[in-house]
């Protein structure tokens, strides 16, 4: 019987060429395989050339098992990583080309952000309608032009001026007539009465003549109040009282009707055009406003919501000045939240006196919503954004400049506040920040 046989069958079959039968578990695995080393040397002594043949596959055999436990073993740890510093060390020409910064203590104050427009004051800010329907023949101001209250700003020829005129002139006849009646029948009345007085007269006619003076004055006085309603009505087609007075002593007035404006400001609207026929209730002609203080309208996220309060200061930034701020406050919050943004109408009222912010301009604000508080600043331009981890490159005294993880708070401007990872003092890179951190990404971290 062949020693191989006895010891392990099932090594044959793998020289068969047929898979080895599986063991149990791992230490039974071994224990047969010391067992099956034991025999091989034993069996040595006895049948050396086949011998030979079998400790070599045993030794292979024990030498497998072992490995695959450690193997085993070494899974079952858990992986340790270890994190590196990124780190670049820039040419002195990149050096010199970037921005290095000192970071400083800044003050900044809780607030909420929003965008919106510049708009009319419309507690300052009056529309200028035609009172009257007529056709427009002159117009002296455009959009832009400051005016003064009582300064023209167009020429409306009235409609209902020809009929007013009439009335007026029929009014100013009835005076004439009732003031002649007057005077003749006071004649009459002296007259009467020195004959009355001579007893050359009957007492019925001097009466008769005292009721006529007196049914004259009231004639009179129903004309002279005639003739001021029509002024009246002259004056709210607007005519002046110099013109009324002109027309009553020459007769002749002109139908046309100067439009004022209401209230000193700035035309910031025209609605009409040389020629034009304006009616009564139509749209606003000129739009005149007080560019003292404008109004910021903007639309506030509604996380931000309960943070601002009514009289609270806000600061103004508008595209076309820059960094330049102007002084706010919060004067308006609308009642519920629009449906389609999810966002609250807010309006605060801007000091303009120089009249720079413009209406439609596009603006953002700030709503301070607490006390100020200190703290490590950095510029923008310094932070590079990764997701929601943010990290800065720090200089070292070496020339090298390394990567440092920091974790923002609130933002002043182009200022953003470092709450953790930077110390007042240290100097960052300003400039070229991204420019690093593309060149460090392929280079081997030290």
């Amino acid at each position: 019987m062949d020693v191989r046989n006895q010891l392990r069958p099932d090594l044959l079959d793998a020289e068969a060429g047929t898979p080895l039968r599986p063991f149990g578990s791992p230490t039974l695995k071994i224990a047969a395989a010391s067992m099956l080393l034991i025999g091989t040397v034993a069996a040595v002594a006895i049948w050396p050339d086949a011998a030979r043949d079998v400790a070599g596959r045993t030794a292979a055999l024990v030498t497998g098992l072992s490995g695959r436990r450690a193997d085993r073993a070494d899974a079952s740890e858990p992986a340790t990583t270890i994190a590196v510093e990124r780190s670049f060390r820039p040419t002195p020409m990149q050096l010199a080309s970037f921005g290095i910064t000192s970071v400083q203590a800044t003050e900044f104050r809780p607030q909420g952000l929003a965008e919106g427009r510049i708009a009319l004051n419309d507690d300052d800010n009056v529309p200028v309608y035609s009172p009257y329907a007529g056709r427009v023949t002159k117009i002296t101001a455009k959009a832009g032009d400051d005016v003064r209250a009582g300064q023209p700003l167009f020429t409306v020829e009235v409609t209902d001026m020809v009929q007013a005129q009439n009335d007026f002139q029929s009014a100013i006849n009835a005076l004439n007539k009732a003031q002649e009646q007057l005077k003749l029948n006071q004649i009459i009345a002296a007259r009467q009465q020195v004959l009355f007085q001579a007893k050359a007269a009957a007492l019925k006619d001097y009466q008769s003549a005292e009721n006529d003076v007196i049914s004259a004055q009231s004639d009179k006085q129903t004309a002279e109040a005639a003739l001021e309603a029509v002024k009246n009505r002259l004056r709210i087609l607007g005519k002046t009282d110099a013109e009324i007075a002109a027309f009553q002593k020459n007769s002749s007035m002109s139908p046309e009707t100067v439009i004022r404006a209401p209230i000193a400001g700035t035309v910031v609207q025209r609605k009409v055009g040389l020629g034009q026929y304006l009616g009564t209730g139509s749209d606003p002609v000129f739009t005149i406003g007080d560019l003292a203080t404008v109004w910021l309208i903007a639309n506030v996220r509604e996380s931000d919501i309960p943070r601002i309060r009514l009289g609270q200061p806000a600061v103004a930034t508008v595209n076309g000045f820059g960094d330049r701020t102007f002084r706010a406050r919060v004067t308006y919050m609308a009642a519920s939240l629009d449906p389609a943004t999810r966002r609250l109408a807010v309006r605060c009222e801007v000091e303009n006196p120089d009249q720079e912010l413009k209406p439609e301009m596009f603006a953002r604000f700030a709503i301070i919503t607490g006390d100020a508080v200190s703290g490590p600043a950095v510029p923008e331009s310094a932070v590079v954004q990764e997701g929601d981890r943010a990290h800065v490159w720090v200089l070292r005294p070496d020339g090298a400049v390394e990567a440092r993880e920091i974790k923002l708070g609130l933002r002043d401007g182009d200022l953003l506040q470092v709450t953790e990872g930077l110390q007042t003092g240290e100097r960052i890179v300003s400039r070229g920040a991204l420019f690093i951190d593309r060149a460090a990404s392929g280079e081997k971290a030290s």
